[in-house]
């Protein structure tokens, strides 16, 4: 599947104002409308709760891989928060329908993070626990589920394996994961875990370390500071953790929403 639209053109032409903003985001969504198997495959995680975040973004994997797969000759994609499998089915699914070699990642518990009871004792946590406080804002909470299940069904649906994924289970502060990654190397980062501004901060460092030259690192939630009207723009958290990137070599080169792309140019 070939688009005739690329990434370079967009990030050429993107002007970081509140009407290139709201431009962008509106353009992405009527393209992934317009586009059959990102409309298919969107529409699907809607009717079944697999997952937030915008339309618009699936288009902007669609360019990203695109550009990655003329860049390199395999294309190692990483995404630290996986949920319930939106983001690392359509990376499978493209990789499949554009008939990439890609080597996916998942890092994530699978696990869920049930919010206390609401008592009279969580309000006078969400009152004095500044970290607490901080989980209840950033949306760290999620509910018990069976996520490996949901993930496995989702993928199956699309005629995927989930069992093709290198899966990493567990949280990325995690020193066995740490360890066992200490090597690697990716072309794609998507950071969508902890939204807290010291695990966003930990993230960013530590895996925006591990994109290779060239290569794209991708900020979910992270939107807080940019002009636009058209699109929620996630946490204050997040966005001000971004200042661990430019020490990195990284340049923020498009914004599709609360996405925030950034190119490791050094």
């Amino acid at each position: 599947m070939n688009h005739p639209e690329t990434l370079a053109g967009h990030v050429a032409a993107y002007a970081n104002t509140a009407e290139g903003n709201d431009a962008v985001f509106h353009h992405f969504t009527a393209q992934t409308a317009a586009t059959p198997l990102l409309a298919a495959h969107r529409r699907h995680v809607d009717e079944h709760k697999l997952g937030y975040g915008d339309p618009a973004f699936h288009y902007m994997w669609l360019l990203l891989l695109q550009a990655a797969a003329e860049k390199f000759p395999n294309v190692r994609c990483l995404e630290i928060g996986v949920f319930k499998g939106q983001v690392v089915s359509l990376w499978s699914l493209l990789a499949r329908e554009l008939k990439l070699s890609a080597e996916i990642h998942a890092l994530t518990p699978l696990a869920g993070n049930p919010p206390p009871p609401l008592n009279l004792w969580s309000r006078l946590r969400y009152r004095l626990d500044r970290d607490y406080r901080e989980q209840v804002k950033t949306g760290n909470f999620y509910v018990n589920e069976d996520y490996e299940a949901v993930v496995r069904a989702h993928f199956a649906h699309h005629g995927l394996s989930f069992d093709t994924v290198r899966l990493h289970r567990g949280y990325s502060t995690d020193p066995a994961i740490l360890k066992n990654l200490s090597d690697a190397r990716f072309e794609i980062i998507y950071v969508d875990g902890d939204h807290r501004e010291a695990g966003a901060r930990h993230d960013f460092a530590t895996f925006g370390a591990k994109v290779v030259p060239g290569g794209w690192l991708v900020a979910d939630d992270a939107a807080a500071d940019l002009p636009g009207t058209a699109f929620w723009k996630g946490y204050p958290e997040v966005t001000s953790a971004l200042s661990e990137l430019a020490p990195l070599g990284f340049v923020n080169i498009l914004n599709i929403g609360h996405n925030r792309v950034f190119q490791r140019i050094g």
